[in-house]
C-alpha cells in the first residue's frame, strides 16, 4: 500500500500544500529579480542590435514578463503572502510564457524564439513545484496568444508554424507528464519524512523522560526495564496471527537487555522481528526501544517492503551512532508473514531453524540477506529477500547469541546444536512448550555460571 493512502490525511494535506507554498514564496525572491533584470538588459541592449525590424512588437512581449515579474518581487518581500507563493509563481511563469510566446508570434517563430519558449515550458512544467493545473494554464493561455499574436501580425500556417506547435507542444505535454511523477515523489517524501519525524518525536519524548528522572543508575534502570517490558510483544499480540503458534521469551543479563523482538499483525499476515544491539544495559535497551518505536510507525507505511523499513532503521541507527559517538551496532532480521505458511526475510542475525514434522532440521543463514545495522550509511547493496514456507506442524526458531554462546564450567558454548536437540523431541508440541525445553536446557548447560549475555528466543508454529 502507497504511504500517500494511510497517511494522506486533508491536515496533512493542507500542510504540504502550505509547505509548497512557502517555498515558492522564497524560491519566487529569488528568481523574480533574475528574470526581470536580464528581460531587461536584453531589451536595451541585444533586442534594438539584432533585431531593429521587430523591436517595437517584441517590446510589448518583454513588458509582459516584466510586469508579471515585478509584482512577484513585490510579493516575496511581504510575509502575509507566504501562503500565496504558488500563485505568484504561476504569474512568474505566465509572464515569462507569454513573453516568449509573444516573440515568436511577431518574429515569425525565428529560431530562437522557438527555442526559448521550449525552454521556458519545459522549466516551468517540469522544474517549477506549482501544481499541474496551473502549469497547464499556463500552456494553454500561452498556445491560445500565440495563435491570436501571430495570426493578426499577417503570417501564414506555414511549416515553421506547425514545428513551432508539434515542438512546444511536445515538450509541454512531455514536462507536464513529468510534473505528474515529480508530484507524487515529492508528497511521497513529504508523507515519508512526517511520519518518521513522528517517530523521531516518540523516540525523543522517550529520551526526555529518561533524562527528565535525573536520579541515580538504578532508577533509570528500573525506569527502562519497565518500559521494555511494555514494549516487548505481549502474548495477547501472538494470538492475532490465526494460522500460527508463537511464544517468545527474553531474560535479561542486566537489568535491561539490548534484546529486541516484535510481532506485529495486519489482518492475515503481518510483520516479525527479532534483533541485537551489541552489548546490553541501559544503552543497548534504549536503542532498541528506538528500533521498536521506528519499526511500529515504519511497519503502517510499508507494510508490503520490509526491504525499505530496514533500510530506514539503519539510517537512523547510523546518524544516532555517528551523533552519539556510541559504538553499539545491531543485528536485525524482519520477517514479512504472507500468510498461509509463507514469509520473506530480509536482513542479518542469527541464523533461521526450521524443524520439520518429520524430524528434518534446515538450517538457514542469514549472513546474505544483510548487515549490521548501524554500521553503513547504506545498506541497500547488502539486502536481499528469502522465501520460505512453513507446512502444518514446521517449527521456526528464532534467537539472539545469548543462547548458542552460553558457556558452561568448561567454557563449552550451547551452540545451534543445543537448540535443536533441546527442541526436536518435542516439536509436536505446543510452541510454548518448545520454548520453555530450549530455555531450560540453555540455562542447565549454563548451571552456576554468570550469564553474560541477554537470553532471547521465539518460536514460530504452523499450525
Amino acid at each position: 500500500m502507497e504511504a500517500s493512502q494511510i497517511v494522506s490525511t486533508p491536515e496533512l494535506k493542507h500542510e504540504y500544500n502550505k509547505e509548497r507554498a512557502e517555498s515558492l514564496w522564497k524560491i519566487n525572491r529569488i528568481v523574480a529579480p533574475l528574470a526581470v533584470l536580464l528581460v531587461f538588459f536584453v531589451t536595451m541592449f541585444s533586442d534594438q542590435v539584432n533585431f531593429p525590424l521587430f523591436y517595437r512588437d517584441m517590446l510589448t512581449g518583454r513588458l509582459f514578463a516584466i510586469i508579471l515579474c515585478s509584482i512577484v518581487i513585490i510579493s516575496s518581500y511581504i510575509p502575509t503572502l507566504k501562503n500565496k507563493g504558488h500563485i505568484f509563481s504561476f504569474l512568474l511563469f505566465l509572464g515569462l510564457s507569454l513573453m516568449a510566446a509573444h516573440l515568436s508570434g511577431v518574429m515569425n517563430n525565428e529560431s530562437s524564439t522557438q527555442t526559448y519558449w521550449l525552454f521556458i515550458n519545459i522549466i516551468g512544467c517540469a522544474i517549477l513545484p506549482i501544481s499541474l493545473f496551473y502549469s497547464a494554464v499556463v500552456v494553454v493561455i500561452s498556445f491560445a496568444y500565440y495563435f491570436i499574436i501571430y495570426f493578426s501580425s499577417g503570417f501564414i500556417a506555414d511549416v515553421a508554424f506547425r514545428m513551432t506547435l508539434v515542438n512546444v507542444g511536445c515538450a509541454s505535454l512531455g514536462a507536464l507528464a513529468l510534473k505528474v511523477a515529480q508530484s507524487r515523489i515529492r508528497e511521497r517524501e513529504f508523507f515519508f519524512r512526517k511520519s518518521l519525524e513522528k517517530a523521531n518525536a516518540e523516540i525523543a519524548d522517550l529520551n526526555e523522560k529518561l533524562k527528565d528522572e535525573n536520579i541515580h543508575l538504578t532508577l533509570e534502570l528500573e525506569v527502562a526495564k519497565h518500559i521494555q517490558t511494555v514494549v516487548l510483544p505481549q502474548k495477547d499480540e501472538y494470538v492475532k496471527f490465526e494460522d500460527l503458534d508463537i511464544a517468545c521469551l527474553m531474560i535479561p543479563a542486566d537489568e535491561v537487555g539490548g534484546d529486541y523482538y516484535d510481532t506485529i499483525s495486519f489482518a492475515q499476515n503481518g510483520i516479525i522481528a527479532m534483533g541485537d544491539v551489541t552489548d546490553h544495559g541501559l544503552h543497548s535497551g534504549l536503542i532498541m526501544m528506538m528500533v521498536h518505536t521506528a519499526l511500529r510507525a515504519l511497519s503502517q507505511i510499508e507494510k508490503e517492503d520490509i526491504k525499505s523499513i530496514i533500510k530506514i532503521i539503519n539510517k537512523l541507527l547510523y546518524d544516532f551512532r555517528l551523533k552519539t559517538s556510541d559504538h553499539r551496532l545491531m543485528t536485525l532480521i524482519i520477517l514479512k508473514y504472507l500468510g498461509k505458511g509463507k514469509f520473506t526475510m530480509t536482513g542479518q542475525h542469527e541464523s533461521l531453524i526450521i524443524l520439520k514434522t518429520g524430524g528434518e532440521v534446515t538450517d538457514i543463514s542469514s549472513m546474505d540477506y544483510g548487515m549490521f545495522a548501524g554500521l553503513e550509511k547504506d545498506i541497500t547493496p547488502y539486502l536481499d529477500t528469502l522465501y520460505f514456507e512453513l507446512n502444518k506442524g514446521d517449527v521456526l526458531i528464532l534467537y539472539t547469541d545469548g543462547i548458542t554462546e552460553a558457556v558452561n564450567y568448561k567454557e563449552e558454548q550451547f551452540g545451534k546444536e543445543g537448540i535443536i536437540k533441546a527442541a526436536l523431541p518435542v516439536r509436536h508440541n505446543s510452541a510454548d512448550s518448545i520454548r520453555s525445553a530450549v530455555i531450560k536446557k540453555c540455562l542447565n548447560h549454563i548451571g552456576n555460571e554468570k550469564v553474560y549475555d541477554d537470553l532471547s528466543i521465539m518460536v514460530i508454529k504452523k499450525t
